[in-house]
């Protein structure tokens, strides 16, 4: 069934691009055979081109998407794990042997005799310039570098760092994914994951107007302007108004946004 559903949309998409450019093509073609030849190359060139983009985009977007949801995860599961920092000593051991391990921060020595602390801070407060000042406090003469991971931070904290003589990176949920876990090619174990909840943003009106109940309706209205087309040449106004109505179509066939499944009862 799926298939079958892919393939009739995979189908609609390729009239609707036909549709707008035999409107447009008959607008300055007089012969209709002609113009049907020219619109039917124009689709496939024009379906192609979407297609590829589609699937790069996908390719692209779905990994920043995933990795995303990834990081909000691992950090939920850390927050939520009692034995956090065996995971973060396991991951500096992988690059580095002399560890030395704190229940709040572990410190780290290097073979050139310089020091850093990593101090994950995992709970969901944004890091606050008093947050930093306690921290400071903490680590103050034990390395020459500090490395916090939070939640999120405020940006005005961020930049207050700069101001310590201990050299301060601060580094959010995804920036500690992107900068540590695939630097280390070692990621938490997500035990905990958050309900994504899909919120309709846009006003009711624009709701009702791209639902896809209408579709048809846009399409049916596209369809005799461009069917017309057929008998008698279209002028600019027709062409215009056909465009919109299938670009109306489209936006009400196959966005998620608008289209919310209805409850039903359970039982």
């Amino acid at each position: 069934m799926r298939k079958i559903n892919f393939v009739f949309q995979e189908i609609l998409k390729f009239f609707l691009i036909f549709l707008i450019s035999f409107v447009w093509i008959r607008y300055f073609l007089r012969k209709l055979w002609l113009a049907v030849l020219i619109s039917m190359i124009v689709s496939t060139v024009l379906y192609l081109i979407f297609l590829l983009l589609k699937r790069k985009k996908k390719i692209k977007n779905g990994l920043k998407l995933k990795e995303k949801e990834d990081a909000e995860n691992m950090f939920l599961s850390l927050a939520c794990d009692k034995k956090r920092m065996d995971f973060f000593y396991d991951l500096a051991s992988s690059k580095h042997k002399n560890i030395e391990k704190n229940s709040k921060f572990l410190v780290i020595s290097h073979e050139n005799g310089t020091k850093t602390i990593l101090f994950p801070k995992i709970d969901y407060e944004i890091l606050s310039i008093s947050n930093l000042v306690e921290i400071y406090k903490i680590v103050k003469g034990k390395a020459e570098k500090v490395v916090i991971l939070c939640h999120s931070y405020d940006n005005e904290a961020k930049a207050f760092a700069s101001h310590f003589e201990i050299e301060f990176l601060v580094f959010d949920r995804f920036e500690t994914y992107e900068r540590l876990y695939k630097y280390y090619n070692i990621f938490p174990t997500i035990k905990e994951k958050f309900k994504v909840n899909k919120k309709l943003t846009f006003k009711d009106f624009v709701s009702f107007s791209f639902n896809k109940k209408r579709a048809k309706g846009y399409l049916f209205s596209a369809f005799l302007l461009a069917f017309s087309a057929i008998f008698v040449r279209t002028t600019i106004y027709y062409a215009i108004v056909a465009t919109i109505l299938v670009l109306f179509a489209v936006i009400s066939q196959f966005n998620t946004t608008f289209n919310i499944k209805e409850n039903k009862e359970v039982l």
